[in-house]
């Protein structure tokens, strides 16, 4: 009784911290909303920074959680994850959509024209595409959460879930189109590149199951759910290997751009890998090759999921300020790539409106596992899922 009243005061006691997080941030919009986006360290160039980070990052998640819970249902490799399943799209459909909604909207120096995009949509345009695809994220997450927990219930039958785990995962995959904003951009050579979707899709399923490892051994931990050590260390290695497929582009992007020893991209590899980005580069590859290895050991689990995250992030951070800091200018005489400028590190306020933004979205989760109790019946539906295994070797 005493451990059940403690783990209920821990509970409260995070929600606390993240709703102390979550004004902090308020305040921090307030004041660049008042005083404008000179509080950030953006400028002309380097128009795109924390925010748009965060927005990859989330945007990611939330299209990984999906394609993590319709697997269970779609592929019998996948199934004893059905346990987990509400959970995952429940943080995909509102933690993960919320941040990367906030992320965009704290980013227009003027958010009450955030309704111009559909106001006077382009329907050409790679920004209006990722537009529907994270619209249609909180739709279908929020439809699919719900169905997973009427089966749990028992007011729908379990053979019901295929048709709308195969529109999630469809829609996970659909994470791709979030590249297109930056692939689709001819005159940054950094960016305009056929790996690019492939290396989103990859991240994706990184961010989103190393968020999930971490995720579950807390729940685990707490009593919440029950999952064993095995499962987690399958998550590990499925993180692992994509995680690997990272380092690969990363590594390949970086040679081949280098080999040529002259041209546009070779000046933007150089800055990053050579040059004045040199620091964060080597971070970003240490970062991936750490997060392989601890992802595919099942003791470093957790420790590998959250290097995995800050791996992510910083290939999200490299991408985009390795081209923003090489911007192509027009001046007399032949147009070039201008390199050598400093690198770009977020200001106070932009930190703080971030750290906000994700404490939203946890407080949000930790309101929806409490009050939707998601993880209810794990052991029931674990026995019944090794029932059906045994049934069908019969």
């Amino acid at each position: 009784m005493n451990a059940k009243v403690a783990k209920q005061g821990g509970s409260k006691l995070w929600l606390i911290i993240f709703a102390l997080l979550s004004v902090i941030g308020l305040a921090c919009w307030v004041l660049q909303l008042t005083k404008g986006l000179q509080l950030t360290n953006l400028d002309n160039n380097n128009c795109w920074g924390l925010y748009i980070i965060g927005f990859m990052l989330f945007t990611g998640i939330a299209a990984g959680s999906l394609i993590f819970s319709s697997s269970a249902y779609l592929f019998k490799g996948m199934a004893e994850y059905k346990p987990f399943t509400r959970i995952a799209a429940f943080v995909g459909a509102i933690g993960s959509v919320v941040a990367a909604g906030l992320f965009i909207i704290v980013d227009i120096g003027n958010p009450e024209r955030v309704w111009n995009i559909i106001l006077s949509a382009n329907i050409e345009s790679p920004m209006f595409w990722d537009t529907v695809i994270l619209a249609a994220y909180v739709v279908i997450g929020i439809v699919f959460t719900r169905q997973l927990i009427m089966a749990e219930q028992g007011e729908k039958e379990e053979k019901a879930l295929y048709g709308i785990s195969l529109v999630a995962f469809i829609a996970g995959l659909f994470v791709t189109v979030t590249s297109f904003a930056f692939s689709m951009q001819v005159a940054r050579p950094l960016w305009n590149n056929p790996v690019e979707p492939l290396s989103f899709l990859a991240a994706a399923l990184v961010a989103a199951l190393a968020l999930l490892i971490i995720l579950f051994a807390i729940l685990n931990k707490s009593g919440y759910i029950e999952i064993s050590n095995e499962k987690l260390s399958k998550l590990g290695k499925l993180a692992g290997a994509f995680l690997a497929v990272e380092l690969m582009v990363v590594f390949g992007e970086a040679a081949i751009g280098l080999y040529a020893g002259a041209g546009d991209e070779y000046k933007i590899l150089n800055w990053l890998v050579l040059g004045k980005g040199a620091p964060l580069f080597w971070i970003e590859l240490i970062a991936i090759a750490t997060g392989v290895v601890l992802l595919l050991n099942k003791g470093t689990l957790v420790a590998g999921a959250g290097v995995g995250i800050l791996a992510i992030f910083m290939i999200k951070y490299t991408l985009l300020q390795a081209q923003l800091l090489n911007p192509l200018l027009s001046y007399p005489g032949p147009e070039g790539y201008v390199s050598g400028q400093g690198i770009y590190l977020p200001s106070i306020i932009e930190i703080g409106l971030a750290v906000g933004i994700i404490a939203l979205g946890c407080l949000l989760v930790m309101i929806g596992l409490n009050k939707l109790d998601l993880g209810a019946n794990t052991n029931q539906s674990l026995d019944k899922h090794r029932l059906g295994a045994r049934s069908e070797q019969a």
